[in-house]
């Protein structure tokens, strides 16, 4: 099943008259590009499949009970955010959710979970053993694998993939920050959107932190910690900050890149070839289990 790590609400806001979306990659300085429909595009096999009936859940448990709601509520946030309407206390904590899901949602996020994810429960499990199992006596690794096949390969999406959207470090970042949107004419390059579309800088803790999301061609989505840094941001001119977005959102790309449009698109990419992935971070580099011993409209 084809399971997206870019929501499709969102994809479907760069799509043309077509009902399609620009589909750019780059690969050794080389840029390819083709026009796909939404659902076929930004998306992995079974990224967060399970192995039918672990836990008593099915393989597509993940994607329905838990990214299914989040991109579910968060398009109904946008449509309020972007025509200034006041928000209530649940769809604040929704947009908060949504966001701090853009970057857990990704396929090295996943790859890491379910190996050194994965590698680090059996260890624990193990120790646990050793300290209460009689000598001789079956594993409780075994005596999952052999009871309820695929279970032990499904604790770590189940149980900490929420928990990693969830953090409360990682929400109250999001959450206490101030949030607007910003409207670009039409006479402007349009944005971009990378594989890893929400982008961020200043540091989680500072005055200075502040994340931008491109949620149309013509429209991006702000999200600052201090009023200082939100009349920086508006005060930049239009054309100057349509280019910066782009660039920071290129320098994020994990290597795909969607678009409104073809030429024009396939030139700003082409034109900042250089910058291009050099922000890219590996989530096993971040996270702190790898460093112990312990496991739209174009118009």
């Amino acid at each position: 099943m084809k399971h997206h790590y870019v929501p499709q609400f969102l994809l479907k806001r760069w799509a043309n008259a077509a009902g399609k979306v620009h589909v750019f990659q780059v690969r050794d300085r080389t840029i390819s590009g083709r026009a796909r429909k939404p659902e076929y595009t930004g998306f992995e096999y079974d990224l967060y499949g399970l192995v039918a009936n672990a836990l008593g859940v099915g393989e597509d448990h993940i994607e329905k009970r838990l990214f299914g709601p989040i991109d579910s509520n968060a398009a109904i946030v946008l449509g309020k955010l972007e025509y200034h309407e006041p928000l209530n206390e649940d769809q604040h904590v929704a947009w908060t959710f949504f966001l701090s899901s853009l970057r857990i949602r990704q396929p090295d996020v996943l790859a890491f979970l379910r190996k050194t994810g994965m590698d680090r429960l059996k260890a624990n499990l193990a120790k646990r053993d050793t300290a209460t199992l009689p000598p001789g006596a079956m594993s409780t690794e075994q005596w999952f694998s052999r009871t309820y096949p695929g279970a032990i390969e499904a604790v770590p999406l189940i149980n900490w993939l929420p928990r990693m959207i969830l953090h409360d470090d990682v929400t109250a970042a999001f959450g206490e920050m101030r949030w607007w949107i910003r409207e670009f004419d039409a006479d402007e390059p349009a944005l971009l959107l990378s594989d890893l579309p929400i982008h961020w800088e200043g540091g989680f803790e500072t005055e200075r932190f502040m994340i931008q999301l491109p949620v149309g061609p013509r429209r991006v989505f702000f999200g600052a910690r201090s009023k200082h840094t939100e009349e920086v941001l508006d005060a930049i001119p239009q054309h100057q900050l349509v280019q910066r977005i782009n660039r920071t959102t290129l320098a994020s790309s994990g290597g795909r890149v969607w678009a409104c449009d073809d030429v024009g698109s396939r030139d700003i990419i082409a034109a900042n070839l250089d910058i291009f992935g050099v922000n890219a971070v590996d989530f096993a580099s971040l996270a702190p289990w790898a460093k112990s011993s312990a496991p739209g409209d174009c118009t």
